[in-house]
């Protein structure tokens, strides 16, 4: 009988120090689970229509949902790229906006020093419409000083003036450049969803206006007459005479030993990063090319992965 009694005792003990364990094992997990940085989007203003060159406003409130407060100084919404990647410069940036128009700083009537966990937060973001009417996305993320807060990208759409003429869509997707402003749109169901400074032909190597479509894809292409090197590659092509000789590309850049040079360092207007000499970073925005369309080294990435074979390209 002590025997039995005994065991039950020992039983109910290892029930209760294994459940312990579970419970323990639990609680763990669920602590880990809760990120250090995280937010929800609680509310936002509707889409938004403007005039040309009309100023506006935007407004969110998300919650600090993950297990670290934000520090207000470090708090920050990055302008970013339909596909989440960081670093898309707004074409309706204002001068409030900072860090080469790619960051919006903190309302100056804000108060608060920090945003604990399960607090709010109201981010107002000012914006200048473009000039050229359309209709636009744009997209944005939370940032603690470097660090992307988890969440869902903040995405508006912004009508700028009468795009009832814009309303027919003869394609899906769509490449529109404009020689006039040096921009490049990407546009999907009727939506610019990136519209990105370019550079195109200089004096004497003028870029043609008409209508194309991307013809292949090279990761990384190679200019004999120039010795120069292009990543993300589209080549255009023009109806019955195919291949132009002019394509899309990341600006272009020399494979270069890095001698005194320092990591990041822009000079001449060239950037100097990874062996990479780029030419004419500083210019973009520029008519500097030989003909054919630069982009940005991120933009370009982006256009190249979202373009297929075959996208129309309208040079105007």
């Amino acid at each position: 009988m002590k025997i039995l009694q005994i065991l039950g005792i020992a039983l109910i003990s290892f029930s209760l120090i294994t459940g312990g364990f579970i419970f323990f094992a639990k609680a763990t997990h669920a602590d880990e689970m809760v990120l250090p940085y995280a937010y929800d989007i609680i509310e936002q203003s509707a889409a938004v229509k403007l005039l040309p060159e009309q100023p506006g406003l935007l407004v969110a409130t998300v919650r600090n949902t993950g297990a670290l407060a934000w520090s207000i100084p470090n708090l920050s919404l990055h302008s970013v790229y339909f596909t989440g990647i960081d670093g898309r410069a707004s074409s309706f940036a204002t001068s409030i906006w900072a860090a080469a128009n790619t960051q919006v700083s903190v309302h100056p009537t804000n108060t608060k020093t920090e945003v604990r966990p399960n607090d709010t937060f109201t981010f107002y973001i000012p914006l200048q419409a473009p000039l050229r009417p359309a209709i636009y996305q744009e997209d944005f993320h939370v940032y603690i000083g470097d660090k992307i807060v988890a969440g869902e990208d903040l995405k508006w759409l912004i009508t700028v003036g009468d795009i009832l003429e814009q309303q027919t869509l003869a394609y899906n997707k769509e490449i529109k450049i404009w020689l006039d402003t040096q921009r490049l749109w990407v546009v999907e169901n009727g939506v610019v969803l990136l519209d990105t400074p370019i550079s195109s032909g200089k004096a004497g190597y003028a870029t043609p206006k008409g209508s194309y479509t991307i013809l292949n894809h090279i990761d990384t292409a190679y200019s004999s007459p120039y010795r120069l090197w292009m990543d993300n590659w589209m080549a255009l092509k023009r109806g019955k005479y195919g291949f132009t000789g002019y394509g899309l590309h990341a600006l272009p850049y020399w494979k270069v030993r890095p001698g005194n040079r320092i990591e990041g360092e822009v000079k001449d207007g060239r950037l100097y990063t990874n062996g990479k000499l780029y030419e004419d970073y500083a210019h973009l925005g520029k008519p500097m090319s030989h003909g054919c369309v630069r982009l940005g080294i991120a933009a370009s990435k982006v256009l190249y992965d979202w373009a297929t074979n075959g996208t129309p390209v309208t040079i105007a």
